[in-house]
Parts: structure tokens; C-alpha cells; sequence
């Protein structure tokens, strides 16, 4: 799969063989003949993938799509514009931008607004985040960092320990690996090394923080966790987040939940049943 473009141009075009033509802004219009009927009946599927957490972009894409539009102002919940309207996200939702949390539950939500009108894909930067359950765990944090190789399908990245020293060098005044290595500094070394996503960290504390401060105005914590309206984001905050994210209730595992909510749909059913027994 492509990349997702950066220009104004909406994601990814979907091609199909003999299903009918695309438009420039990813639409495709089907026809498929009723059994019941000998007229055949028009539906219209919009398509976006490879958002990665950049929601103006998304919002951009939302202006311009006759299938897909905000139910109010505020941003806050998507809805197909008419009754043979259809979507399809492709995968990758999180990343690079400061929306990643917003965009899952706008998805999730519609997912569940239009459970046979909506399917939602999985790419790896949507799968590879269950590693953090695992990663992220005390028992895992306990490993000594000299023990945790370097990836290998990347000869060039640093180890833990090389990203540990490097940090400790920046921070001067006797820093050691020992004294940086945590699970922020680990978090972030896999994000940076072992991810191809070296902003998510950043990214995701501004998301944090902007949450908050709607929280805040609201009466709500905004998902942000601890602390009030505008107060500054931790470390240790950030990776509460991310972890809090692939477990059970929380906005990544929900989407992965309605993802694979029809495994009888180009899935193996072992592998579904086995990601819906963990989810």
C-alpha cells in the first residue's frame, strides 16, 4: 500500500477491476444487480486510508466527501449523508499527527452507527501497537536494558542501550543509561527506532494536552488522566495513555474490536477469533 499523500488531495484511490470507475475524490460508484429485482440499484463507497493521526487532514477530506459528513459543528461524531452511502477506512490510523485518539473513536463510532454500511481495515501502525501491553509492562521494564537487542530487520538502528547513553549524554551533569533508562525513554526508543515514527511521543502529548483542555471547559478530564485544565502533560502520562490504548476499553482495542467484528470477511477464522478472545 502507498503512502498517504500530504498534499490536498484526498488519500488513497481505490482501484477495482470491472466494479465500476473512481472519481478524484475516492468515491466509487457500484452497480449491483438485485436478485429480487431486475433494476439495478446504485451505491456509493468512499475510501481514506493512511490518515496516521493528522486530523485536519481527515476534516479536509470530510469537506470534501459526498458519503461521509460531521453530524453538528463540533466535530464530534461522523454519519453516512444517505441511505446507499458506504465506507471503508484502510488502516494505519495513528502516528505521526496529534489526532490519533480522536480519529479512532470518530471511526469507531460510525462503525457502530452503520455496522453493515462501514468496515474498517487494519495496518500495521494499527496492529504493531499491541506490542506496548507487553513492552510496557513492569515485568518487561525490570529487563536490563543492555539485554534488549537492537530490531533486526534494521542493522542500523541503535540499541536501547546506545539510545540510553545518547540521552544520558544530552542531559549531562553525571546522567547515566542506568539513571535515563525508563519506561518514557523506552517508549520512545521504540517509537523512534523500531516504529518509523519518531514524533508519536510529541504527538501524542499534544493530543493529551489538547484534550484536556476541552476537559476542562466541559467538566471533563478529556482523556488526558490526572492533573487540571492546561497543566502540563508528563512523561509518565503520555505512556499511561499508550498503553491504556491497546487494552480492553481503550480507543485502539476498541477498533481493533469493530475491525474484526466480521471474521467471516476475508479473514482467517482462527486468527479472528484468537485477536476478538484478546480484545
Amino acid at each position: 500500500r502507498r503512502s498517504r499523500q500530504t498534499s490536498g488531495a484526498p488519500a488513497h484511490a481505490l482501484s477495482a477491476s470491472g466494479v465500476g470507475a473512481l472519481s478524484s475524490d475516492a468515491h466509487m460508484r457500484v452497480r449491483t444487480p438485485f436478485r429480487c429485482s431486475p433494476h439495478p440499484c446504485e451505491y456509493e463507497i468512499a475510501f481514506v486510508s493512511d490518515v496516521e493521526g493528522d486530523l485536519d487532514y481527515f476534516n479536509r477530506w470530510v469537506a470534501g466527501s459526498r458519503c461521509v459528513a460531521y453530524t453538528g459543528s463540533d466535530e464530534a461524531a461522523l454519519t453516512l449523508t444517505h441511505a446507499r452511502a458506504y465506507f471503508v477506512y484502510g488502516g494505519d490510523v495513528p502516528d505521526h499527527g496529534r489526532g490519533s485518539e480522536q480519529l479512532l473513536r470518530l471511526l469507531v463510532g460510525l462503525k457502530r452507527a452503520f455496522p453493515r454500511r462501514v468496515a474498517l481495515l487494519v495496518g500495521n501502525r494499527d496492529l504493531n501497537k499491541l506490542r506496548l501491553t507487553s513492552e510496557c509492562a513492569p515485568s518487561d521494564l525490570a529487563r536490563p536494558h543492555w539485554s534488549i537487542p537492537a530490531p533486526h530487520w534494521d542493522p542500523s538502528a541503535p540499541t536501547l542501550s546506545q539510545h540510553l547513553e545518547q540521552v544520558a549524554a544530552a542531559r549531562g551533569g553525571g546522567a547515566t543509561a542506568e539513571s535515563c533508562d525508563c519506561a518514557a525513554e523506552r517508549l520512545r526508543w521504540m517509537y523512534d527506532n523500531t516504529l518509523g515514527c519518531p514524533a508519536t511521543f510529541e504527538a501524542r502529548r499534544a493530543e493529551l494536552a489538547a484534550l484536556r483542555s476541552v476537559g476542562s471547559a466541559t467538566g471533563d478530564n478529556g482523556g488526558g488522566g490526572g492533573g487540571g485544565g492546561g497543566a502540563a502533560v508528563s512523561d509518565e502520562e503520555v505512556v499511561a495513555a499508550a498503553v491504556a490504548d491497546v487494552m480492553p476499553g481503550g480507543a485502539m482495542s476498541n477498533y481493533l474490536r469493530h475491525a474484526f467484528s466480521e471474521p467471516s470477511r476475508n479473514l482467517p477464522g482462527t486468527f479472528a477469533g484468537a485477536m476478538s478472545n484478546y480484545l
